[in-house]
């Protein structure tokens, strides 16, 4: 699985986040947040993720669609740097 993390974010960015992602008050939430993680890997592998990221930390976990909107293609974590990092933490403490 392929990990990035934002400690902050573009308004550019922010904005072709939010056009790609499938969640309401994104906007709002990204002016409360300043970090973001990105993943990219296969679907079983994100939902995981996505269940230990909400787990390990206070974060909103979201799926940011790709060129076919059907497919779950990037995950995204958005919350404190702190809450990012301790999301990410976990999900790396799996092997994959």
């Amino acid at each position: 699985m392929k990990i990035h993390i934002m400690k902050t974010v573009s308004e550019g960015t922010r904005q072709i986040i939010i056009r790609r992602a499938r969640m309401e008050g994104l906007d709002v939430l990204f002016q409360e947040h300043s970090a973001l993680a990105v993943l990219n890997g296969n679907v079983c592998d994100l939902i995981y993720a996505s269940d230990l990221a909400q787990k390990a930390s206070d974060v909103e976990v979201f799926e940011i669609s790709g060129n076919c909107p059907q497919h779950l293609t990037c995950l995204a974590i958005l919350g404190s740097a702190s809450a990012v990092d301790e999301a990410v933490k976990r999900i790396n403490s799996e092997s994959w």
